[in-house]
């Protein structure tokens, strides 16, 4: 059997860009959580906003990759490189048509200089990034000759992804195969092969298949779009002639219908809709009014227990004039906001596996793994419950105690595979550190969000 990936793209349908900042975050969550190799980002466009949802992404994208469609300039792909370093797989993507008119039109560029433009953006990306794909735009009415001579430039400077896209979305299966086998034939087994098949002839799931056959590695899939192949066709195909074509993915394809009707829900709301949240803990009274100026602000956030720096409060300023829309904010609105906007630290301690025996005739045990700076450690402890033996745990493996100042856990969504917000406070040094965790197991999402606070103490200390 023949592994395939399937790269998603609906977070750049039209649909999807009207959504909100909460709309957005389920969604790739979702996505995340169906097995897609990768979830897709646009370019950035309003570079504050986008920034904080990037950021937001970082943490919220474990399993495949995130990727961030850079732009036409070399300013562009460090501005994406900034948005998407902090994932746990990170992608950088270089996109130029191939077409000479998309060429002149859009990039303002030659044939020549664009194989030159190319080599310059792909070779900086792969200074930053381990991973870039180079997208062939519009690679169904380019030159031959030309295309073979771009990817070639991308894969010299460093790409080692390529993908052909079908812009015009008018390939026969045929022709797509044909086109498979020519870049194939140029990569050679330099770059893994990635297609993304347009629709407008209802003809892009034939023409992924004959895309597969012919040796691609990569479907791209986008939901909410009728000119695109959605990943629900994929897992049918892979469900009814997978085995037939000896072919299979990391794609769950018992969730993927599921999936679809949740994302429809998400992302044909109204924008700016509330998702359900967190419950309030500190009770629902404003703690901050709805014209209150930069003094008010930097209290009501002493006053939940944070202390910010210049950076961080700029941040948090910021987040709160674009999410509060005007009117008041209570203790939790304001919290949220906080800690999406601000003390964000790179990871010292991640989660590898945790273990957990509990039952109403034993005594509930934990064994955590964690990984530090490249080093596997590791604690076995018992508690008074799994979340408490947990806990105790990654006290042994840090060799530390903190007081532990709230912990809290909420459902974020209502069905029955409802995400675990989890929220814990850790008190060291006249100073609270809160940290997030979000899972469909309450546990981890109760051990990710000690992490969470746990690595901003270390950040600061350098010493944990």
């Amino acid at each position: 059997m023949r592994s395939i990936s399937i790269s998603d793209q609906t977070l750049l349908t039209p649909a999807a860009r009207a959504a909100g900042f909460r709309q957005k975050l389920e969604a790739a969550r979702k996505l995340d959580h169906l097995g897609v190799s990768a979830v897709e980002m646009p370019r950035l466009s309003n570079e504050e906003a986008d920034m904080l949802l990037m950021r937001s992404l970082c943490s919220t994208v474990k399993r495949g990759a995130l990727a961030c469609q850079a732009g036409m300039t070399v300013q562009d792909v460090e501005r994406a490189w900034e948005a998407v370093k902090g994932a746990k797989h990170p992608r950088l993507i270089v996109s130029m048509p191939l077409t000479a008119a998309q060429l002149e039109y859009i990039c303002h560029l030659k044939p020549p200089k664009a194989l030159e433009k190319i080599g310059e953006l792909v070779k900086k990306a792969r200074a930053m990034c381990d991973d870039v794909e180079f997208v062939c735009g519009d690679i169904t009415r380019a030159e031959e000759a030309y295309a073979a001579q771009a990817m070639k430039a991308a894969i010299e400077a460093g790409a080692g992804r390529i993908t052909l896209e079908d812009a015009a979305g008018l390939s026969l299966p045929e022709e797509m195969g044909a086109l498979v086998r020519a870049a194939r034939k140029t990569a050679g087994d330099r770059a893994v092969l990635s297609v993304r098949c347009g629709n407008d002839l209802g003809m892009a799931i034939s023409c992924a298949v004959a895309a597969l056959q012919a040796g691609a590695d990569e479907i791209k899939t986008a939901y909410n779009d009728e000119g695109s192949l959605s990943a629900a066709q994929m897992a049918r195909l892979l469900r009814a002639r997978g085995a037939d074509l000896e072919l299979e993915s990391t794609l769950d394809i018992t969730r993927v219908d599921r999936t679809a009707g949740e994302l429809d829900a998400l992302l044909t709301a109204a924008p700016g809709k509330v998702m359900p949240s967190v419950t309030p803990s500190h009770g629902d009274g404003p703690a901050l009014n709805a014209q209150a100026n930069q003094e008010a602000l930097d209290k009501a956030i002493r006053d939940l227990g944070y202390e910010l720096d210049e950076d961080d409060m700029a941040h948090a300023q910021e987040a709160v004039e674009r999410e509060s829309k005007g009117r008041a904010l209570n203790r939790a609105e304001l919290e949220a906001i906080v800690l999406s906007a601000a003390q964000q630290v790179p990871p010292t301690y991640r989660l590898k596996s945790y273990l957990i025996n509990s039952g109403n005739a034993i005594t509930p045990t934990a064994h955590v793994v964690l990984d530090k700076r490249g080093s596997s450690l590791s604690g076995l402890c018992a508690g008074d419950g799994p979340i408490d033996a947990a806990f105790l745990a990654i006290e042994q493996i840090i060799g530390r105690h903190y007081e532990m100042d709230d912990f809290q856990i909420a459902a974020v969504t209502q069905n029955r595979e409802a995400m675990g917000d989890a929220l814990v406070k850790l008190r060291h040094g006249g100073k609270v550190y809160a940290g997030k965790g979000i899972s469909t197991d309450i546990i981890g999402a109760a051990i990710r969000a000690y992490l969470n606070a746990l690595n901003k103490i270390a950040y600061e200390e350098k010493t944990v």
